[in-house]
């Protein structure tokens, strides 16, 4: 990646209500594109530490690379096991989020939802592969961009749309030589 600071992306996992949604194999595919791509992944949760994932990471056979690829590899599962908690994120210290899980209104509740808003109306860009229900009105994606999925393959898309994005918002910026 060109330029000193390297592109900073925030995974929030929404291990909050129901968080059957919240996946290693929903979180794999985004992960390693973003750090395959040179970038820095800073992993959240609503109370940060390791979320409880623990009935994926005792599986032994899983059919997506990417989430072997994750319960292989020791850095990645130190990040899990050490998420922040979502008072201990600083919007302006990030390029976009892509969350995992979230349900819910986004513009009238509170926890994930109100940091994801932060990100939107901060302008800058959010991918979501949401929970069971979703409800992004009244304000939509506000200034910043929202991108939406929730397939199988919805969040290697997302993914890669949020690196697209976060690139280009990266070029265009002015420099300040």
């Amino acid at each position: 990646m060109d330029g000193d600071i390297p592109i900073r992306f925030l995974i929030v996992l929404a291990m909050d209500g129901d968080s059957s949604e919240v996946r290693i194999s929903r979180l794999a595919p985004a992960y390693y594109l973003f750090r395959d791509a040179h970038a820095e992944v800073v992993l959240a949760t609503p109370s940060g530490g390791f979320p409880d994932l623990t009935s994926e990471l005792r599986q032994t056979a899983h059919p997506e690379p990417s989430t072997r690829r994750f319960l292989a590899d020791r850095a990645a599962r130190d990040d899990l096991a050490d998420t922040l908690h979502l008072g201990q994120i600083v919007t302006e210290d990030f390029d976009a989020a892509f969350c995992i899980g979230l349900s819910g209104p986004l513009w009238l509740a509170d926890g994930v939802a109100a940091t994801i808003r932060t990100f939107l109306t901060s302008g800058k860009p959010v991918a979501i592969v949401p929970g069971r229900h979703l409800d992004i009105t009244p304000e939509g994606a506000s200034g910043g961009l929202l991108i939406l999925g929730d397939s199988e393959s919805s969040p290697l898309l997302s993914a890669h749309a949020l690196l697209k994005v976060a690139l280009e918002r990266r070029d265009a910026r002015p420099t300040t030589d």
